[in-house]
Parts: structure tokens; C-alpha cells; sequence
């Protein structure tokens, strides 16, 4: 059973060979070419048979080294930490060269005599991401550089033309060197203090050994000389320190520091067979770029926000300094973003081409949902319904206006006539009257009626008056801001922006409990704006009213947009955008 948190690529798409993908032809290259120096290096110790323990050492250490560079270029191709452990296992191989009694081999050597200690502190300040951050962190390395190879180049030289000068500048560089080692283990410890408990884990193996090695590394031999023991003792306590650097690696990549990363190309036909989307899209690149951390949002047009695959806000902590953010764009189209350790992941470029092939899903799926339910047949029907009700609802308001409401003015007048007839009996003067007064309320309640099918306002003056109606007659203060032209909104846009205005300053009336509302109407673009605020309790909801909710079919129909913003305790803000035309 596959596990829950990855995505297995099927095999169809899987590259041919024993495992998922075969060691590149240039590692192998590269360790091959280590064994045959290290055995080159081994055939020529033999002809000093005393210190060819020594030789041994240099060559189990580099070996080392460089196969614990291949492991990480391999399971991180775009990662600088395996070439860093390569470099760092060649500069031991010459450092080494002294060991085997050759003097141009020992002139070489002793350029790169230092050359490790610089490499493994270079390390140290670019795990994991391979790449150096930070000022300090930069600087300190540099440092290390100057110190290390260069110094020791100018103490060849100088050797060799002005050995007085040696000692004074043998003392800088040592003087440097021990800084840079000790602003190392520095930083290295202010690392683990800040890491989150998950990143500690990856972390202290190596950086927690690298705090120690860095500072044996600096002052095995001044302990060693003060001990009074044989000075080769601090050479070779540097070395076994050394050796231990990668095995310390290893131990951060069993813990999860660097899994492995794929290839683009056999997700990229996964995502063509099998039509992926969502969670298992992001768990893929997941995989792919070996961050497990490694989120997939999505931007929302409609909110201006990014979106989780919930639809939900995404998390404050996403947004992190180590957090680094990829935009997926079809086209110019902001459709996305890969959200990503940079600790782990320094170079953004596989991120960004990794963006590429999400980017074919995200916009898929969006093709796809188009094409079920927002084709544009099915918009212009649902916009025709729309005007058919609108139709609809202004023949009945002028049926009953010119009809039912025409007879009741003239019975209530009818009555009247009777109560005042000269020859009515009180009797007769007095049930008239009752009936005017019962046809004149069922007038008023019919006059109520037409006005919430279709308010006179609306139809004759334009949404503008009808707005400042409904404000005017509102019972808490109320303001209108408008710019809308009546003219340039279709009677669809306003008969639909009316009864938004109106449910809403009736919920804002019945359930806010404001002390004020404010009403913001203005055009941009071909399209209507409508913003209505208040200062109430807040706590509202689309789905808890079947007023506004009844208006979401109708606005999406034109398609508009309708969201709500009512956090407890600080009121309630409905938006809406509706085309003009």
C-alpha cells in the first residue's frame, strides 16, 4: 500500500532501468576517477613504508568525503552541498600529497594544506540549502578563504624568497583562522537556537558535531603543544575530526534533511495521464523537489487573495522569512503559487520550472470547469431567464397598479359617496365609512406591494433616486455615495443592484444592531460596484439568509460577484460587482 503522504508516478512514465532513476553517467565518472586517485595515491605510499598509515588515513578520509558528495548530488541534483563534499574531499587528496616524499607533489600540497579546513567551514554555513545566507555567514566564509589557501599560497612564496616574513604572517593567518572558526561555531549554535523543532531535527546532526569539528579544527594543535605531546598528533586529531564531517552529513539525510528530489519530466506525464489536480498535484512536487513542507495555494480573483485547496485563507506562517514564494502564471494570468523551504531549496529555478508543468494542471482544471459550467451558451441563457423575470415581475407591478389598485379608488370613493349621502341612516353613514377605511388599508398594503415587486422610483427615475429612497427611509442614519450614471446600466444591472441594496439595509435594520450604514455605488471598467457597511455586531453569513442567498443565483447569472466580510464585533461588509451592461 502506497503511503498516504506521496503520490506514486506510474510506471508507464517511470525511466527504464533497475530503479527509479538510474545514477547519472557523470557520477559515476566521478567515482571512479576518486578510487583510481585513491589507489594511485595508495600505490605510491608504498614506497615509504613508514608513513603509508598516514597515506592510508588521507585516503580513507578522501573517499569518504567523496562518496558522501555523490549520495547528496544524487539524491539533490540542484543542491551545491554534494559538490561542496566533492571539492572538500579533492582539497584533502592534495593536502595529502605531502604524506608521499615527492617534492613537486609536496610544493602542491602545501598551497592546499589548509584548503579543508576552509571547505568544511564553507559546508557547515551552506547546509542544507547548499548556498551561503546571511551577511555573517557570507563573510565569515570569505574570511575563511583569505585565511586558508590564500595565506597559505603567500607563505609558499614567501618560503621561498623572504623566509624571515614567514613566522609574521604564519601568526595572521592563524590569528585569522581561529576567528573564523569561532564566528563558525557562532553562528552554527544561532542556527539551532532560531530552527523550528522540525528543522533542528535535520539540523543538529551535523551542525551540533560541526560546532565541535570547527573548534577542534582551530585548536587541536595549540592543545596538543601545550600537552607536550608529538606535534603530528594535532595534524592527524584534524583529520579524524575532519573524516567525521561527512558522516555527520549522512546522518542529517537519514533524518530526512535531504530526500531525495525527482525529475519534472515523469510528472509531467503523470499529470497528462492521469488528470491530477489539488492535493495530489501539490504531494507530487512534493516529492519532486524533495521539500515535504512544500505548499501549493491558489489565487483568488474574486477574494484578491491567495487560497488553500480548501478555499480557505492561507496561513500567516507561509509568509516566513525562510518561506520562499513561486508565482504559477498561465499566460500573464496569476493562477497560483508553490510556497517552499528556502533552507532547503535555494535555487528558486527548479521551483520555477516545476511552476511550468503545475501551471498545464491548475489551468485543466480550470479549462474543465469551465467548460461544464460557465460556458458562455449557459451564461446568456441564464442572463435571458434573468430579463424574462424581470419582465415578468414589472407586468404584474403594472397590472396590479393599473388594475386591482384603479378598483379599489373607486369603491373606496363608492363608499364614501354612501357615508355622506343626505338620506343614509347613521347606521348606514357609519359601516360606509368602516369600508372606506378597510378599502384605503388594503389600497396602502397593495401600494406596498407593487413597490417591493417593482418601485416606481426605479422604473421612472433610475437606481440613484431609488437608492436614496430606500437610505432616506431607513431607521438607524444612513449615507449614499454614488457616482452611477442610470443611463449607462442596463435595467437588468439596476433592478438586480436595487434588491441587493434593499435585503441588505433590511438585515442591516433587523440584525446588525448599527448605529450607522453607508452605501458606496460607482462604475470602473463596465462594471457596477456596490459596497454597503455598517457598524453592527457582525457575525453574518450568505448561507444564514435566504434573502441574499436568493440573489446569489441571480448575480452570478450576470456574472457578478457577491462576498461578505463579517468578522464578530466589527461589523458587516457586503460587496458586489455586477456588469453594467
Amino acid at each position: 500500500m502506497a503511503d498516504p503522504g506521496t503520490v506514486d508516478l506510474p510506471s508507464a512514465v517511470r525511466p527504464r532501468g533497475g530503479s527509479e532513476r538510474p545514477l547519472p553517467a557523470a557520477l559515476v565518472m566521478i567515482a571512479a576517477f576518486a578510487l583510481l586517485l585513491g589507489v594511485v595515491e595508495l600505490g605510491i605510499g608504498l614506497r615509504t613504508p613508514d608513513t603509508l598509515w598516514v597515506v592510508a588515513l588521507f585516503t580513507g578520509v578522501f573517499w569518504i568525503w567523496v562518496a558522501a558528495g555523490l549520495l547528496a548530488w544524487w539524491r539533490r541534483p540542484h543542491n551545491n552541498t554534494g559538490l561542496l563534499l566533492v571539492v572538500g574531499g579533492i582539497a584533502l587528496f592534495l593536502a595529502g600529497l605531502v604524506n608521499l616524499g615527492v617534492d613537486a607533489l609536496s610544493v602542491l600540497s602545501a598551497i592546499f594544506a589548509t584548503s579543508p579546513l576552509a571547505m568544511t567551514m564553507h559546508l557547515l554555513h551552506a547546509f542544507p540549502s547548499g548556498r551561503l545566507r546571511g551577511r555573517l555567514s557570507i563573510t565569515t566564509v570569505v574570511l575563511g578563504w583569505v585565511a586558508c589557501p590564500v595565506f597559505q599560497l603567500v607563505l609558499v612564496l614567501l618560503s621561498a624568497t623572504t623566509p624571515g616574513a614567514v613566522p609574521a604572517v604564519a601568526a595572521v593567518q592563524k590569528t585569522l583562522g581561529i576567528t573564523v572558526m569561532v564566528l563558525t561555531a557562532i553562528v552554527l549554535a544561532r542556527r539551532l537556537v532560531l530552527a523550528d523543532p522540525g528543522h533542528r531535527r535535520v539540523l543538529l546532526p551535523l551542525f551540533g558535531y560541526g560546532i565541535v569539528a570547527v573548534l577542534l579544527l582551530a585548536f587541536a594543535p595549540t592543545i596538543v603543544g601545550a600537552l607536550g605531546w608529538d606535534p603530528s598528533l594535532g595534524g592527524v586529531t584534524q583529520l579524524i575530526v575532519s573524516a567525521a564531517i561527512p558522516v555527520a552529513f549522512l546522518l542529517g539525510v537519514l533524518l530526512g534533511g535531504f530526500r531525495r528530489t525527482g525529475a519534472l519530466e515523469p510528472l509531467s506525464a503523470w499529470l497528462g495521464i492521469t488528470g491530477a489536480g489539488g492535493p495530489a498535484v501539490a504531494r507530487a512536487l512534493a516529492g519532486t523537489l524533495g521539500d515535504d513542507s512544500l505548499r501549493v495555494v491558489y489565487w483568488s480573483a474574486e477574494r484578491d487573495e491567495y487560497v488553500d485547496e480548501t478555499g480557505g485563507q492561507v496561513d500567516p506562517a507561509q509568509r516566513g522569512p525562510d518561506r520562499g514564494w513561486c508565482e504559477i502564471r498561465v499566460d500573464s494570468r496569476l493562477v497560483g503559487a508553490i510556497v517552499y523551504d528556502t533552507r532547503m531549496t535555494a535555487d528558486p529555478a527548479p521551483v520555477r520550472r516545476a511552476g511550468d508543468v503545475l501551471a498545464i494542471a491548475i489551468d485543466r482544471e480550470r479549462l474543465t470547469a469551465e467548460l461544464l459550467a460557465s460556458n458562455d451558451a449557459l451564461t446568456q441563457s441564464r442572463i435571458r431567464l434573468v430579463e424574462t423575470a424581470d419582465r415578468e415581475r414589472s407586468r404584474i407591478a403594472q397590472d396590479l397598479h393599473d388594475g386591482i389598485q384603479v378598483q379599489l379608488v373607486l369603491l373606496a370613493l363608492a363608499a364614501q359617496t354612501i357615508a355622506n349621502a343626505p338620506d343614509a341612516s347613521a347606521e348606514t353613514s357609519e359601516a360606509s365609512a368602516r369600508l372606506r377605511h378597510g378599502i384605503d388599508e388594503a389600497a396602502a398594503d397593495l401600494r406596498r406591494l407593487v413597490h417591493n415587486v417593482l418601485p416606481v422610483t426605479l422604473t421612472e427615475r433610475g437606481l440613484t433616486a431609488a437608492a436614496e429612497d430606500l437610505v432616506d427611509r431607513l431607521a438607524i442614519p444612513a449615507t449614499l455615495e454614488t457616482d452611477v450614471e442610470d443611463a449607462a446600466i442596463s435595467s437588468t444591472t439596476a433592478h438586480t443592484a436595487y434588491f441587493i441594496i434593499a435585503e441588505t439595509l433590511t438585515n442591516t435594520v433587523k440584525h446588525s444592531k448599527a448605529s450607522w450604514v453607508r452605501v458606496i455605488l460607482h462604475t470602473d471598467a463596465g462594471r457596477l460596484h456596490i459596497v454597503v457597511r455598517d457598524n453592527g455586531v457582525g457575525g453574518a453569513s450568505v448561507d444564514r439568509g435566504a434573502g441574499l442567498r436568493g440573489l446569489l443565483d441571480r448575480v452570478d447569472a450576470l456574472g457578478g460577484s457577491l462576498r461578505m466580510r463579517s468578522e464578530p464585533g466589527h461589523g458587516t461588509e457586503v460587496r458586489v460587482e455586477l456588469p453594467c451592461a
